[in-house]
């Protein structure tokens, strides 16, 4: 089920873990006559850790994000039980934060998880996590 952008970041903010002060915002800049320029952040621990279209202005193939809403819906009303089976075509790299902050994810995926990322900001996620699970 898709969701609208404010439904979604509501049914995000369920589904999030609040030891990670995750905050997820959306922004539109008018830049003239144009239509208005979004802009999507997450931050952890009030850092910004996610930015589009910042971190992605170099990408060549078009930088539209709204196109992953749907994505990000999809992963909201996933099921507990099938979170990690399923394969998100994630062009931005914003599911590993979202997944690393959610509550249906318990420590043993957590471990995993940890164990199979590099990003610096997704490791600390999951680490801040598994101690506040202990």
């Amino acid at each position: 089920m898709e969701h609208r952008w404010s439904k979604l970041k509501r049914a995000l903010q369920l589904i999030i873990d609040p030891t990670t002060e995750f905050q997820i915002r959306c922004n539109a800049y008018n830049i003239g006559e144009s239509i208005p320029i979004p802009q999507y952040w997450i931050t952890i621990d009030k850092t910004i850790v996610w930015d589009f279209p910042k971190n992605f202005i170099d990408d060549t193939s078009g930088w539209y994000f709204f196109d992953e809403v749907q994505k990000l819906s999809c992963l909201v009303d996933c099921p507990k039980d099938e979170l990690m089976m399923h394969h998100f075509d994630d062009r931005w790299g914003i599911i590993p934060y979202i997944m690393a902050c959610d509550r249906r994810i318990g420590k043993r995926r957590l471990r995993t998880m940890l164990d199979n990322t590099k990003n610096k900001d997704i490791r600390e996620i999951i680490q801040k996590r598994l101690i506040s699970k202990e």
